[in-house]
């Protein structure tokens, strides 16, 4: 009876031990979208942010414009004659969720220019829009 006991105490303790090593899996990458604070190990579902960059070019407008996507600006500060790269600096850049966002933009000076309209941000992609 007391080797019975005694395995018993020990299969308890065995299971206890088994289920308390258990990791919670998740999203582990604090930039992600879906980030899970509780999850210790990364299960392959993170879903990463796409940048969204808003530029100007030189036959444009002569002032910086500042560009709002769900409360958060960023502007202009530089013209280019081609369409820069993703996060170039002097660019407005967003990193987004994947989906459609609402931008409103206008000149940051007095000025006439107002912009607004939708954007689609991919995952992990970029997207380059220009305010003429």
């Amino acid at each position: 009876m007391k080797t019975r006991v005694y395995f018993l105490a020990l299969a308890m303790l065995m299971s206890i031990g088994a289920l308390s090593s258990c990791k919670k899996e998740g999203c582990t990458s604090v930039n992600a979208c879906n980030y899970d604070a509780d999850a210790k190990k990364d299960d392959g579902t993170c879903i990463d942010k796409g940048q969204v960059t808003f530029w100007t070019n030189t036959s444009g407008t002569n002032f910086d414009i500042d560009v709002t996507i769900n409360a958060a600006v960023s502007s202009t500060t530089a013209e280019f004659v081609d369409a820069p790269i993703c996060d170039a600096s002097g660019c407005a850049t967003f990193s987004l969720c994947p989906g459609s966002h609402s931008y409103t933009a206008r000149e940051a000076l007095p000025g006439t220019g107002t912009w607004s309209g939708n954007v689609v941000s991919v995952e992990g992609g970029c997207t380059v829009i220009l305010l003429e």
